[in-house]
């Protein structure tokens, strides 16, 4: 640790003493820099002020304690608190982790508040250990991707352990470097020793993290960071759980069917007369969407599911936690039938908790979602497919790489030479590199990228110390040059630091980056940062599922995305991009396509919708059966059970409901005929509600507009309408039936969208219509608008049709539900965020009102459209629509029959199935 950390450690020290509990002022920095200063003379104002600034980003952090519902249920733990309020040994595991959190992981005095009450809630509601009789609890923690989770659960694992948890199992994902790097996690966060010293019979402990605070107590560890689960080990040395109940024991495992196996096996000779094991157990189960879930029939699952059933059943008492990130996890789908869905044994039936994560969290909404304030971070790719098309073999040759890729390598050195000006030269810089699931194409790929690193590494220690135009007659290093002054790019505009500085800092900021591939193939310590502590790891990972499940990318800067899942889980799980960037919070960027981005978008809206529906249904007292009922009826899990539903059948029936749901159709059929035939219908359905309706009326800024339109009408046109196979919620029969198995569904109000700002007009009898330009891609569908939202609307069309008061008060209610989130997320500005707010449609679909439907006449943007073939831009015009429902209106599902299998979605799509593990070269698939 040199003089500057040192001093940083001794300040924060400082600071607990200052604003206990509390985010620090900024003449308590001051105060608290200015004690610890005599101790480090050689420490500058510079860097003083440094410190500062970045303590106040870092401390000025909060975390809301989340919402949860839960099926009727008697809290015991704040009164074992009550009671143990004297002991402060019992609470020895939770007490010592406080201490590592503060000390040597430096979280804010706000955050461990936070995960203390979030932590109190859920071992709580996962059951107290010591109560008489059979405990059986079942519960699902949803967080977001790299928010934290990790902290949360090991956390819980501390606590429960207090409370009298005897046997800690935790499941990570199906990798061994996600499995090992978890290990070294609850190591240091929670058995506080070596486990791999303790397995091997060391004489000496190794102690580490919250064992160096406290060395009373250990738990034991089963497993180490070398290794998995092994029965023999155990056997060698003698252990069975008769003998180690004193202290928790834990056991970190991969999800693999034969590890748990010999798991099983060996706690079948822990068993007493009841045939139970008489000891409590907590069963965390991380990536809970991954590999656990029952894709098969009931009466024959999965192997890895069966076994995770298994073990909970051996036990008197379990309590089984599942963690994940996706919230529309296969969990709440898979079962045709609500009675499956309560009967399945790892259904979360007790409790469903929703963490918040911390205000410094860079997640989804702050990248894609509506006024996404690092929206700027991304770049679009548009030439990668010529090298990686969505659909290849993994034999396919890899002689260059997109221009777009050696970009965002320049990139990823340009930055690391700002974060060593900056004087963070010792943290972990990593670069993201996935555009392949196959292991050849990858191993291809890392080998190109490692050539061009050694050129570039080269030319830097051959000109750059030349004078500036000596040195830029080097291509390699001219172009560096450009895109330290393109304004496209955060650098110079923000930064000020002027060339000839950067051209000398960049010997020691490249010499450092190595290349790295991760996959299945690799050594599971291939990714140790820990190794690189003092120095910092700069790593450019290459890999697939392998790099997206759960590991973490310390100091991930550049990511660069091309892959082709639409897939909710598979997407989330690949965003290894959300996380924590205090530092550089301006300098990470991300490329990827702009279909990507769209479904990115896509999935951002449809998890602010499922956050929502758990905060209204907290509100009135539901259960975890009707928030499963509801997830599983929304139309966009559609395209998670096309994963594994959809293999091997004809149709699919599942029960929808549209209750307060609003989709449009971004996605058109390649076929000039179907474009033309739907503007032919949707002009006559027009011309046909002017006849029943009269004139329309205007609604704000748009003319067109009809509130008393007959139900007939829109059946009608939802009957001739082609939709594209992809648009799943716009399938026409399911509405029709949805809409007439409804009786309040029976007067619509309907609006055409005119676009005041383009010349070319439509007429339909005496209405004028100006259609919206949208860019059109053939990739992943043929054709569909696309951009950062993928869709054809602007947001908030939904309002039109309301009146002054209705309007008002829908954006009372949003607001008063965005609340908490807005006043945790921006503190003092939250009034004026709230008051400035964008309202997204389902704010306007409240109860009382008709349901709406939004025509959309489109052409496309010539310059930024692929071409559609035949169409013609004198004559043809696309349409779509969009479609919302209000809300609480108590519609009924309805029964739906979906008859889009694979075969279809791969003759409207170049893309197959993501599997969920990297394919090896005897894998002769597509991607």
């Amino acid at each position: 640790m040199n003089d500057f950390e040192m001093f940083e450690k001794m300040v924060r020290v400082k600071i607990q003493d200052l604003a206990p509990n509390r985010t620090p002022m900024e003449e308590e920095l001051k105060e608290a820099c200015e004690f610890v200063k005599p101790m480090f003379p050689k420490i500058s104002e510079q860097e003083i002020d440094n410190l500062i600034k970045k303590l106040q980003s870092v401390l000025d952090v909060d975390m809301d304690i989340g919402v949860y519902i839960e099926s009727e249920y008697e809290p015991w733990l704040k009164d074992l608190k009550r009671k143990q309020s004297s002991n402060p040994d019992y609470w020895f595991y939770w007490n010592r982790y406080v201490k590592y959190l503060e000390e040597d992981m430096q979280r804010p005095s706000t955050i461990i508040a936070s995960i203390d009450d979030v932590s109190d809630r859920i071992v709580d509601l996962a059951g107290n250990p010591k109560a008489e009789g059979a405990l059986h609890r079942r519960g699902l923690i949803i967080g977001d991707v790299q928010s934290g989770k990790t902290a949360n659960y090991i956390a819980i694992m501390n606590k429960a352990a207090d409370v009298g948890y005897k046997v800690i199992v935790l499941l990570t994902g199906t990798i061994e470097s996600l499995r090992r790097q978890t290990q070294e996690r609850v190591d240091e966060g929670f058995i506080g020793r070596s486990s791999k010293a303790f397995l091997n019979k060391s004489r000496q402990t190794v102690k580490k993290g919250v064992g160096l605070k406290d060395a009373r107590h250990f738990a034991t560890g089963f497993t180490t960071e070398s290794s998995d689960f092994r029965k023999a080990t155990l056997q060698s040395m003698n252990v069975s759980l008769k003998n180690m109940t004193n202290e928790p024991v834990v056991l970190v495992l991969k999800k693999n069917a034969r590890t748990l196996t010999n798991l099983i096996d060996w706690l079948g000779d822990n068993k007493s007369a009841s045939g139970k094991i008489d000891l409590p157990l907590l069963l965390i189960d991380d990536e809970a969407d991954n590999a656990s879930i029952n894709t098969k029939d009931d009466n024959s699952p999965t192997a890895i599911n069966k076994n995770i059933r298994t073990l909970l059943n051996m036990f008197t008492s379990s309590s089984y936690i599942a963690v994940t990130a996706t919230p529309f996890a296969n969990i709440f789908i898979l079962p045709e039938k609500t009675e499956e869905m309560e009967n399945d044994d790892l259904f979360p039936s007790n409790y469903i908790y929703a963490l918040d994560a911390p205000t410094n969290y860079i997640g989804c909404n702050e990248i894609f979602g509506d006024n996404a304030p690092f929206e700027k971070s991304l770049i679009t790719i548009d030439d990668a497919d010529a090298c990686f098309p969505y659909k290849h073999k993994q034999h396919i040759p890899v002689e260059t790489l997109p221009e777009s890729l050696y970009e965002a390598l320049r990139y990823f050195i340009l930055a690391n030479v700002v974060r060593d000006i900056r004087d963070d030269s010792s943290a972990h810089r990593s670069m993201l590199v996935n555009v392949s699931r196959f292991t050849a194409v990858q191993d291809k790929v890392s080998d190109r990228i490692k050539e061009w690193l050694f050129e570039i590494k080269r030319d830097i220690q051959s000109y750059c110390q030349m004078d500036e135009d000596a040195a830029c007659q080097n291509p390699n290093i001219s172009k560096l040059r450009d895109m330290w002054y393109k304004s496209d790019y955060p650098f110079f505009n923000n930064t000020s630091i002027p060339w000839n500085r950067v051209q000398k800092e960049f010997l020691m900021a490249a010499a450092q980056i190595e290349v790295r591939t991760i996959n299945q193939r690799s050594s599971s310590k291939i990714l140790d940062y820990a190794e690189y502590d003092d120095s910092g790891l700069r790593v450019i990972a290459v890999g697939g599922l392998s790099l997206s499940r759960g590991l973490t990318l310390e100091g991930l800067m550049v990511s660069y995305f091309h892959r082709n899942s639409q897939m909710y889980d598979t997407l989330m799980q690949m965003g290894r991009w959300f996380g924590y960037r205090e530092g550089y919070k301006d300098l990470f960027r991300i490329w990827m396509p702009d279909d990507a981005i769209g479904w990115y978008s896509h999935i951002t809206s449809a998890s602010n919708e499922l956050r929502e529906e758990i905060l209204r249904m907290n509100r009135i007292g539901a259960e975890p059966k009707d928030f499963g009922l509801k997830v599983r009826a929304h139309p966009t899990t559609l395209i998670i059970t096309a994963k594994n539903k959809m293999k091997h059948s004809e149709k699919v029936e599942r029960w929808i409901t549209l209750d307060g749901e609003f989709f449009e159709t971004p996605r058109f059929q390649p076929s000039i005929e179907v474009i033309r035939n739907n503007r032919k219908v949707t002009d006559e359905i027009v011309q046909k509600i002017i006849t029943k309706c009269g004139e329309p009326v205007d609604s704000g800024n748009q003319p067109l507009f009809w509130n008393n339109v007959p139900s007939e009408i829109i059946c009608e046109f939802l009957r001739r309408y082609n939709s594209h196979p992809m648009n799943m919620e716009a399938n026409g029969n399911t509405l029709i039936k949805y809409i007439n198995a409804n009786s309040q569904f029976s007067t619509w109000d309907v609006l055409v969208t005119t676009n005041k700002n383009t010349k070319e007009s439509h007429k339909i009898c005496t209405c004028s219509i100006h259609p919206t330009k949208r860019p059109f891609a053939d990739k992943p569908v043929k054709y569909s608008a696309y951009g950062t939202k993928l869709r054809i609307g602007t947001m908030g069309l939904t309002k039109h049709g309301l009146s002054e008061s209705e309007l008002k008060k829908a954006e009372v209610e949003f607001r008063e539900l965005k609340r908490s989130e807005y006043e945790k997320k921006y503190g003092k500005d939250a009034k004026d965020k709230l008051s400035s707010m964008n309202f997204p449609d389902r704010a306007y679909l409240i109860k009382g009102r008709h349901p709406i439907l939004v025509i959309h006449y489109l052409v496309p943007d010539l310059e930024k459209s692929t071409k559609i073939l035949g169409f013609d831009m004198d004559k043809d015009l696309l349409v779509g629509y969009g479609m919302g429902f209000p809300r609480s209106a108590g519609s009924e599902p309805t029964s739906a029959v979906y008859y889009l299998n694979l075969v279809e979605q791969r003759k409207y799509m170049d893309v197959d199935d993501e599997t969920e593990e990297d394919q090896f070269d005897d894998d002769d698939g597509d991607f």
